[in-house]
């Protein structure tokens, strides 16, 4: 499955909507909106959108609802335009960080991502 479309299906599911531009909210809304409507009569996206909703954490649900998300938006073109609207916009894997440090340094540098808590040494 495409890394992108997972993505944009944890944003559906409602795990990373709130960090995205305020330009996206609306458009992410939007499509959220028309996958309700358009899953109405699917029972199996329908349940995969609300198993997705419901635990935004569970990476199982997330792919099958962006397998669902991938397939719809391949015959509805308003959900194909809305997920091209979104996709440059969703985060997809951990990204680079390059540390660099020049002259004389002592002591102890530390690259990290996302921390939660304290660090010590």
């Amino acid at each position: 499955m495409d890394e992108v479309m997972i993505a944009l299906a944890a944003a559906v599911a409602g795990k990373v909507g709130e960090s995205l531009a305020e330009n996206l909210r609306e458009p992410l809304k939007r499509l959220r909106r028309a996958l309700r409507e358009r899953f109405r009569d699917a029972p199996d996206a329908r349940a995969a959108l609300e198993a997705a909703q419901d635990d935004h954490d569970d990476a199982v649900a997330v792919e099958e609802l962006a397998g669902h998300i991938a397939s719809v938006a391949s015959t509805d073109a308003e959900i194909a335009e809305l997920v091209a609207r979104l996709r440059p916009h969703v985060a997809t894997g951990r990204g680079d960080v390059v540390n660099t440090i020049h002259g004389d340094v002592s002591g102890t540098a530390i690259q990290a991502g996302e921390i939660h808590g304290d660090i010590r040494l």
